[in-house]
């Protein structure tokens, strides 16, 4: 129906259950508010949120003015009554007809929803997390290690690097002379001594049991060999205080591939690195022995 200035024409509006004030266009002057308005802006005239007791109109004929009306979201809450109103205008005519809509539901489903899609996202990041890291050792593991050498060789158009197979000496005997818990014991101080002897140049993983992979990216072969011999020594120094409280110290054989040369692919450059090793474990041990192609 025609809407006219004779605020009785605007009658129909009190049957609506959602707000509605209407302005004059021109003044933004109040013309009609229909019932489900006035109670809407008692409830916010005593919300703790409208701390300067400004009228629910006045706010809406500010956002008028400023042409931001279809952005008003309006929460209400005076401790017995909380919704959250948003409201948007209509120019018809001489008059614009400002209509609120509850969107407390709505609100609180995005919330829901938001939070849901938090938490599941929490979660596979740690699901992610559990399945590329090494439980005991608290190093990434055989899944993480093709994964980083998948990514580097896409990310670096000039990408080199050597890979080096650790295979702790004599583990068998610290688990039969210890029992198992000493010999994750010597598992968790290596990585860590690892851990702390490398930077942001190199991968270090752990592939099962006693044997580790260690990635120097990007450097010179010779630096990369005297780099995993240096560990060799510094590991050497490591003393662990055994059950019947005596010292025993650990070492590693090491086989190391160079990227390019000893093949390019991680499965490639592990075999042959399994093989400078055995050449190592084969030759007294606590080693690094470079391999050597036919």
């Amino acid at each position: 129906m025609p809407l006219e200035q004779n605020s009785a024409d605007y009658s129909v509006l009190n049957y609506l259950q959602l707000p509605v004030i209407v302005f004059s266009a021109n003044e933004h002057s109040e013309v009609f508010k229909n019932e489900s308005f006035q109670l809407v802006e008692q409830h916010y005239l005593h919300a703790s949120n409208n701390p300067t007791n400004k009228r629910l109109a006045q706010l809406i004929t500010s956002k008028l003015l400023e042409n931001d009306t279809d952005k008003l979201e309006v929460e209400i809450n005076n401790g017995s009554y909380r919704h959250i109103f948003r409201f948007t205008a209509n120019v018809v005519g001489e008059h614009v007809i400002v209509e609120g809509e509850d969107i407390t539901e709505l609100k609180r489903n995005q919330f829901l929803f938001n939070r849901t899609n938090t938490l599941l996202e929490d979660y596979s990041k740690q699901m992610f997390e559990l399945a590329h890291t090494d439980q005991l050792t608290n190093v990434p593991n055989r899944r993480a290690l093709f994964s980083k050498f998948s990514q580097l060789q896409s990310n670096h158009k000039q990408f080199s690097c050597t890979v080096s197979l650790i295979d702790l000496d004599h583990f068998k005997r610290f688990n039969d002379s210890f029992g198992h818990d000493f010999g994750d014991q010597v598992l968790v101080t290596f990585a860590k001594h690892v851990k702390e002897s490398i930077d942001d140049t190199c991968y270090f993983a752990r592939l099962g049991g006693e044997e580790f992979c260690l990635i120097q990216i990007n450097s010179k072969d010779t630096v990369c060999f005297a780099n995993t011999e240096k560990l060799l020594q510094t590991t050497k120094t490591i003393k662990l205080m055994t059950p019947n409280n005596s010292n025993i110290g650990m070492s590693f054989s090491a086989g190391v591939a160079v990227y390019g040369k000893d093949g390019i692919s991680l499965d490639e450059l592990l075999n042959n690195a399994d093989k400078a090793l055995y050449f190592a474990k084969e030759n007294g041990r606590s080693r690094v022995v470079k391999f050597e192609g036919a």
